[in-house]
């Protein structure tokens, strides 16, 4: 067990999710958005999410474990009011290290390219390369900070997010929060070993590449989703395997861009610059729901 306690699990459209009591091997979940409708319109469209992330950490020494895996989702709504439902995927690559510097202090360096786009293909899809520096200090046993940065290209241009977070246990265990502000976090209150409720949020931003339609330009479709609610897992084989269950609210955005119409920058969730002529209209939120399943290793 002690050769696990450097290691750190991602997970996505991008989690971040690790402790000191146990690290998510696989992560495998499906969700719907319903009746997410467009602005002065009559049209609306489900958006259905399915999403796995694999994370495989490999220990070289006491010092230094490597971070592997690969995250892959589809979305599956229409982008465009009245029009069919397509398909937007991505495929995402981990690979990295956690380095301990101390007892105290350690950090995460991972590089995390990807190809996304509609009905993802190797040579069709837009290749993105990402990058997340995550430093860690432990307070104490039940009790962690966390700072640093992810930053990606996107087919809308460059996106950076500063990452401030934090990891409690309380001292009998029931209550357990995480946070890692602005992308996800999650406070939790263990009813018994096997059940517990919460509350989570998550905020995640993609881009995908779209399919060229006869003369049209080349475009991409922006996703900007925040969702948060409330959530019911129950614990299996000593909690090795989680089930959880999920529903609140979610703001949901797919904007449609010509290629050449890009931002400066875009840092979390403020756009600079951004003077782009949206092709789509502006879309509503609605209720959500969504089941997952986890493999965790515990320490």
């Amino acid at each position: 067990m002690k050769n696990f306690k450097i290691l750190l699990t991602l997970f996505i459209p991008f989690q971040l999710v690790w402790s000191q009591e146990y690290v998510d091997i696989v992560s495998v979940s499906v969700g719907n958005v319903f009746n997410t409708s467009f602005e002065n319109t009559e049209e609306s469209t489900d958006v259905n999410a399915s999403e796995i992330g694999i994370t495989f950490p490999v220990k070289v020494n006491e010092q230094i474990a490597l971070i592997t895996g690969l995250d892959y989702g589809r979305f599956a709504l229409s982008v465009f009011p009245g029009e069919d439902r397509i398909s937007l995927d991505y495929l995402r690559l981990k690979a990295g290290i956690n380095y301990k510097f101390s007892d105290q202090f350690s950090g995460s360096f991972v590089i995390l390219p990807k190809i996304a786009g509609q009905r993802l293909r190797i040579f069709d899809s837009q290749t993105f390369i990402g990058g997340l520096v995550l430093m860690k200090y432990q307070k104490s046993d039940r009790f962690q900070y966390r700072f640093g940065a992810y930053a990606s290209s996107e087919a809308f241009g460059v996106l950076a997010t500063p990452i401030l977070g934090l990891y409690y246990l309380s001292q009998n265990e029931k209550l357990e929060v995480t946070l890692n502000v602005p992308i996800n976090g999650n406070l939790s209150y263990s009813w018994n070993k096997k059940m517990a409720v919460g509350v989570a949020f998550e905020s995640p931003v993609r881009s995908f590449r779209l399919e060229q339609d006869g003369e049209s330009p080349e475009r991409y479709a922006e996703a900007n989703t925040i969702d948060m609610g409330l959530f019911l897992e129950y614990g299996f084989l000593e909690k090795s395997l989680i089930f959880r269950l999920r529903g609140g609210y979610a703001s949901v955005s797919y904007e449609v861009f010509d290629t050449n119409d890009k931002l400066p920058i875009r840092i979390s969730a403020f756009e600079f610059g951004d003077d782009r002529n949206t092709l789509t209209p502006k879309m509503s939120g609605n209720f959500f729901a969504k089941a997952q399943l986890v493999y965790r290793f515990n320490l």
